[in-house]
């Protein structure tokens, strides 16, 4: 029993960010997941950042035909999409 209750204190004592260091969703699996949401579109750019306490895939889906692109955001932990916007380029 002293164990689990160090245990516990000591989970209750990190961060959540030192207890979640590594994302559960594999980028492959959050690209897919990205892709899906522009049909004929190809990832541009991401990579893996944390904001606040969160852990998020972070992609940049070019739009056929346009110039504009989707930019996407991936939880890492669920893979639940938590931002998909439309980006302009620089100067429009």
């Amino acid at each position: 029993m002293r164990y689990r209750t160090l245990i516990l204190c000591l989970a209750l004592a990190l961060p959540p960010a030192a207890l979640q260091a590594q994302p559960l969703i594999s980028r492959d699996r959050a690209e897919m997941a990205a892709r899906r949401l522009v049909p004929g579109g190809e990832i541009v750019g991401g990579n893996l950042e944390r904001d606040r306490d969160r852990l998020l895939w972070w992609f940049d889906v070019s739009i056929p035909g346009s110039r504009n692109v989707k930019a996407i955001q991936i939880d890492a932990y669920t893979g639940a999409v938590v931002s998909n916007t439309i980006e302009t380029p620089a100067g429009d």
